[in-house]
């Protein structure tokens, strides 16, 4: 007797081929029945033969196609209807629009194939793409995922796009962005006064002006990209004068496996993550030998490598035929560009060239970027090719929002059992930026058709996203939450860990509950509560942001601290001799007075301190600069730690930095190198990370260690701190999903609501 089933797929299951393959799998299976999109989730109706049926549930779980991400599948058993045969519905509207749509996509090895082939009709064709890669969030407007939802509406399908778009054999069935040079997108090309410039070959063009030496501002995929070639030493250091992007390191496109590996090394796992459909930039060690030019890292070790992941950006490194610098759109700081118009404004003067095509971009994203650790990506920015994937949660909640933080600024909704992060934002200090959270924000609550009953915000009273929760009130419920308590929740938002654990936050700075600038605490986590348990011992953080760009004002600072004024100012003057003695001066008399000072346990400003005690880095052109100098500096080799302690601080276990500091300027003025002066440093906060850690976790019986924050970007600390955690048979908890920096902010708050709101 014949049977039927309902299947609900919840996940990322548009947009990437899933219903021509529930197509092929229930023909294969002798099934009839339907498919159909809906905008929370994929449906499907089949029946036949309970033998039949298991192996269409079997196949259904083990094949689906490799875009796609099923996060919850349910099954009810329904009435057979006698159908005969099966059929692609059209897609459904009503309902909740639970499901996602998945990031863009990678071009695939089969549009790869068609690129290069001179017989196939797509031979060339920069904006090839089918059911298995090409554009998906960035093109979007709505859903249910459909072309006349995206901005290939503008585009009518020729008679032969139409029908492979309406055979349930091709891989091209239900691709929305299909194309081809008859009915696609197209290239143009303007000069840098946004003049037109007539030419059958605007490839050719902007690959003979890249070879010169010039500038091109690319439309790509989430915005505008600006290129230069990555081993002329003139270029890159014109692109850094006109984008105004002093010394951060550039990220460099590849054409090939083969020729990565000629500027970094590289391993098999690095090499999967590189061919990930997700195809995000991967920091990898760069090669004393490596091509590019030195202006490209700027004296960093390592090297942001990744590989064209659309037809254009493959047809452009073919024809340049060596690495391209591929940085965002804009200025330093700002928004990527993502229209014609706008890119024309707002790169003038810094692009000799503009290849322009006229699909639109609706989503601005930038690339993301990430780091192995272990076999697997640890992520750094998380934006296109990963958004809006969402993170999956251990169980449903009401819907709520974080709000993040103020740098690296993102938001989060939580619907149901699902947490949607928003794609890398920027620093919300500018305007553009603040314009692109508002824009975002509601595509976002639109697309997910979330009515937030509650939000989550930082303690700042001064961050924007602190201002924008007031925007929010009425219905919704405000929560605030402490930054560094947010870095915990949003591993345990990631993992779904409701234990004991000892947390370890680390990062530049954040509002502390008690007024103070936090920056390096230890919290003891007990299911779904945090508790502050410990820190670093507190230090006078002279001048704010001002600090930030000039690490030698923490250091002095520090030694003033440990060595008491008098010498302090003598030791400004031997290890910060480009700081005129007259600034050391008046600071100090800030310090001894109290005048623009506040107390703060930061780690990100000890790292800072360090960097300028060792000579590496006295003033910043960028955030982070000098605890990445640091890193770069540090030596293969062991070379012992400094001293430290743990001691009590207001009832709270504290790490005594004073022996580190007096060890670190011991070192400096004895010539000791600096590559060794930075492994003791790293090898002493590993230590003490490690020792505190211990003995939390012995006081609570806690087997867990989370490590969030933004100094465990840094390779050479987490490596180390992990190893002794495994040594001494402590569990590590690391990020996978979401960023350890303030970009996994606005998740950890979504989740704390979220669980306040469960709660009651």
């Amino acid at each position: 007797m014949a049977k039927a089933i309902e299947i609900t797929v919840r996940g990322t299951v548009q947009g990437v081929g899933f219903r021509p393959f529930v197509h092929r799998i229930a023909a294969s299976c002798g099934l009839s029945g339907w498919v159909a999109n809906t905008p929370g989730a994929v449906v499907v109706r089949v029946e036949g033969e309970a033998g039949s049926l298991s192996r269409f549930r079997k196949l259904l779980r083990e094949e689906a196609p490799p875009a796609s991400r099923m996060f919850r599948l349910s099954v009810r058993k329904v009435r057979p209807t006698g159908a005969r045969g099966f059929e692609i519905r059209e897609s459904r509207t009503e309902g909740a629009a639970l499901s996602t749509i998945p990031p863009d996509i990678a071009t695939c090895p089969d549009c790869l194939a068609e690129l290069s082939d001179p017989a196939d009709r797509r031979h060339l064709y920069p904006f090839t793409n089918c059911t298995n890669c090409g554009p998906r969030f960035t093109i979007v407007s709505s859903l249910p995922y459909d072309r006349e939802r995206t901005s290939m509406s503008a585009f009518p399908m020729c008679p032969a796009c139409r029908k492979e778009y309406e055979d349930p054999s091709n891989r091209r069935f239900h691709a929305e962005p299909n194309a081809c040079p008859e009915c696609g997108p197209r290239l143009s090309l303007r000069g840098p006064e946004g003049e037109a410039v007539a030419t059958g070959d605007p490839l050719g063009v902007a690959a003979a002006e890249l070879l010169r030496g010039g500038i091109v501002a690319v439309r790509g995929l989430g915005g505008f990209q600006l290129a230069a070639d990555a081993t002329n030493e003139e270029a890159v250091r014109a692109l850094r004068g006109r984008k105004r992007r002093e010394e951060k390191p550039f990220a460099v496109m590849f054409p090939g496996i083969e020729s990565v590996r000629a500027a970094a090394r590289i391993s098999r796992a690095d090499e999967a993550i590189l061919r990930d459909p997700s195809a995000p930039i991967l920091l990898c060690p760069s090669r004393a030998s490596s091509p590019l030019a030195p202006a490209v890292s700027m004296g960093m070790p390592t090297v942001g490598v990744f590989l064209p992941y659309t037809p254009l950006h493959r047809l452009l490194l073919s024809r340049v035929g060596r690495p391209l610098v591929m940085t965002s759109g804009n200025r330093t700081d700002e928004p990527i560009a993502i229209g014609n118009d706008e890119a024309l404004a707002r790169l003038r003067g810094i692009a000799d060239l503009f290849l322009l095509h006229d699909r639109e971009v609706v989503q601005r994203s930038d690339d993301s970027v990430v780091r192995r650790v272990g076999r697997a990506p640890y992520p750094i920015r998380r934006a296109r090719g990963f958004v809006p994937a969402p993170v999956r949660l251990p169980r449903s909640f009401p819907d709520v929002a974080g709000l993040g933080a103020d740098l690296k600024g993102t938001f989060c909704f939580i619907r149901e059992d699902a947490a949607y992060l928003s794609q890398h934002l920027g620093d919300l200090e500018l305007s553009l930026s603040r314009d692109f959270y508002r824009e975002s924000f509601r595509f976002f609550r639109e697309f997910l058709d979330a009515e937030p009953v509650a939000a989550c915000h930082d303690l700042h009273p001064a961050y924007f996203t602190t201002s924008f929760a007031e925007e929010l009130a009425g219905p919704v419920r405000l929560f605030p939450l402490q930054h560094h308590k947010a870095h915990m929740y949003s591993m345990m938002a990631e993992t779904g860990f409701l234990g004991k654990a000892v947390g370890v936050a680390f990062d530049g700075t954040g509002y502390g509950e008690d007024g103070t600038i936090w920056g390096g605490e230890f919290f003891a986590v007990d299911g779904e509560e945090v508790t502050r348990a410990g820190h670093l011992s507190r230090f006078p953080l002279p001048g704010g942001d001002a600090a930030v760009r000039e690490p030698w004002r923490t250091a002095l600072s520090l030694l003033r601290e440990v060595f008491g004024r008098p010498e302090a100012e003598r030791a400004a003057r031997e290890l910060f001799p480009g700081v005129p003695e007259e600034s050391a001066r008046l600071l100090l008399d800030a310090l001894d007075k109290g005048i623009n000072v506040v107390p703060t346990s930061s780690a990100g400003r000890l790292f800072d301190a360090a960097s300028a005690i060792a000579g590496l880095c006295a003033r910043a052109s960028y955030e982070g600069q000098a605890p990445m100098r640091l890193e770069a500096a540090v030596s293969r080799r062991g070379a012992g730690t400094y001293p430290f302690s743990l001691v009590r601080e207001n009832g709270l276990l504290a790490v005594d930095w004073r022996g580190t500091v007096a060890g670190l300027v011991a070192d400096a003025k004895g010539r000791v190198p600096q590559a060794t002066i930075s492994r003791r440093f790293h090898d002493t906060l590993a230590a003490a990370i490690l020792d505190a850690a211990s003995r939390l976790a012995e006081a609570s019986g806690a087997r867990h260690v989370i490590l969030s924050g933004g100094v465990f970007q840094n390779a050479t600390l987490l490596a180390a701190v992990l190893a002794g955690l495994r040594r001494k048979r402590l569990v590590p908890l690391i990020h996978r999903q979401a960023p350890p920096n303030d970009g996994g902010i606005s998740l950890g708050q979504a989740y704390y609501a979220a669980l306040r709101v469960a709660g009651g």
